[in-house]
């Protein structure tokens, strides 16, 4: 009996911290996607507002596009610094 509460406890452990593991990555994403959402809201703002040329406006769209592929992929770092250049292009 107590064999098979210790081989429960061992397993209750080992499936922890691969869920542990899945959450964090989850949060990274999550911070990931609120940026991306954030940076979207002011493109559209200043796309309604005529504030944008639609060269501007264009150029905008596809950082934002790669930014996307980058937050789906994973590469934090680089989709933050494409969606840093993209406020500084909205002037935000």
């Amino acid at each position: 009996m107590l064999r098979r509460v210790v081989i429960g406890v061992a397993i209750a452990c080992l499936m922890g911290g691969p869920a542990y593991a899945v959450d964090e990555e989850a949060a990274v994403d999550n911070e990931c996607t609120a940026q991306l959402t954030s940076a979207e809201e002011t493109v559209h703002d200043r796309i309604e507002s005529n504030a944008l040329s639609e060269a501007d406006a264009d150029k905008v769209n596809e950082l934002l596009d790669q930014a996307d592929a980058l937050c789906t992929e994973g590469k934090i770092d680089e989709a933050t610094a494409t969606l840093d250049t993209v406020n500084k292009m909205v002037g935000k």
